[in-house]
């Protein structure tokens, strides 16, 4: 049986992307997919590149997945590096071995880091289809003061293609089923 939440939410519901010019700093998501992973820090590595922001958090755990024990973070910040983003402008996030505990961790940072007192606005950067699920989680962990906006990596499945295979709408009806579980535990759409 669905529930009303379920049935409130359309497949299409999960993409989120905001219209920002500019923010105060990006905050990528990992993966524990070699492939998602490339996605959101190249999508990081642009803005940076753009002038959208001057600095990049790269989160994730994920050393028990990697053959060389490297956190996801560390992963990212060797790409981006490679990338021509100077490792003064990334800050390495590697405490959360989960979306929960990436976000919590963000949000410590957040509130507790002088260097981030100013903080008023972050790209939230992810995979299109788990977007919405980061950015209600991370709502409750960061600082009020911080606007988050949404900015998806522009390839793997996005709000154009994931009706075209059932790998892409497996994956999309999965993560309807994880952002249920969430608001069933309290998180929240606003």
């Amino acid at each position: 049986m669905e529930s009303a939440i379920k049935n409130s939410l359309l497949p299409k519901d999960v993409f989120r992307h905001d219209a920002a010019a500019r923010a105060d700093l990006a905050i990528v998501m990992g993966s524990p997919d070699p492939e998602h992973l490339r996605q959101r820090i190249a999508a990081g590595v642009a803005l940076f590149k753009a002038g959208m922001v001057p600095k990049l958090i790269v989160c994730g755990d994920g050393r028990d997945k990697d053959p060389q024990q490297k956190s996801e973070a560390d992963r990212m910040k060797e790409i981006a590096v490679k990338a021509g983003v100077p490792e003064t402008s990334i800050i390495t996030e590697d405490a959360g071995h989960d979306p929960i505990g990436s976000a919590k961790e963000c949000g410590r940072l957040l509130k507790s880091d002088g260097g981030f007192q100013s903080v008023k606005t972050a790209f939230l950067v992810s995979s299109a289809w788990h977007l919405l699920r980061m950015f209600i989680v991370m709502k409750r962990y960061v600082p009020n003061k911080v606007t988050l906006y949404c900015h998806a990596a522009t390839e793997g499945v996005t709000a154009s293609n994931w009706q075209t295979s059932p790998q892409n709408r497996a994956i999309v009806e999965n993560e309807l089923r994880l952002i249920e579980k969430l608001l069933k535990t309290g998180f929240s759409l606003r």
